[in-house]
């Protein structure tokens, strides 16, 4: 073999540094601030959330109280009947809870689709934030009621 033909091997110096990509856009502005229509609108849902939730807790001692009462009665004995609309009020007093949430998500996904044209992010994920506490609530009163319609069954 020749030695001399051959290039060397050694690294050059254009591949120890790395590659700047010049095409690569900046970040995208990010809100940190809900605009005022935008955050009254989801105020309104998480606020109207929490008094259904506040009822709902007001409600649920007694609740249980007549589902334990319930507990091994026939159908539509007395005990029972009293049980399943004691239930059927806590179902009223979530609903306004329930309401804010489907409320939310639609300014969820209105939000979503602003960004995805082009709008500045960041205002989806605020709302995400808020969502998650409706959704919390509205999922916390769904174990509950389970649980007690699975009492008198």
């Amino acid at each position: 073999m020749q030695s001399d033909d051959f290039p060397s091997l050694s690294k050059r110096p254009y591949e120890d540094v790395p590659a700047i990509d010049d095409t690569a856009a900046p970040p995208p502005p990010q809100i940190a601030v809900l605009p005022a229509a935008l955050k009254n609108a989801v105020e309104v849902a998480v606020q109207q959330s929490n008094v259904a939730h506040q009822a709902f807790l007001a409600d649920l001692p007694k609740v249980k109280q007549s589902v334990s009462a319930a507990r091994g009665a026939a159908p539509s004995s007395e005990s029972w009947v009293v049980a399943q609309v004691e239930l059927s009020s806590l179902e009223m007093d979530r609903s306004p809870s329930v309401s804010a949430l489907a409320d939310i998500d639609s300014l969820y996904l209105q939000r979503l689709d602003q960004e995805f044209s082009g709008e500045d992010k960041g205002a989806a994920a605020l709302i995400a934030l808020s969502r998650q506490k409706i959704e919390a609530q509205v999922s916390a009163q769904q174990s509950e009621i389970d649980q007690l319609k699975a009492g008198i069954r």
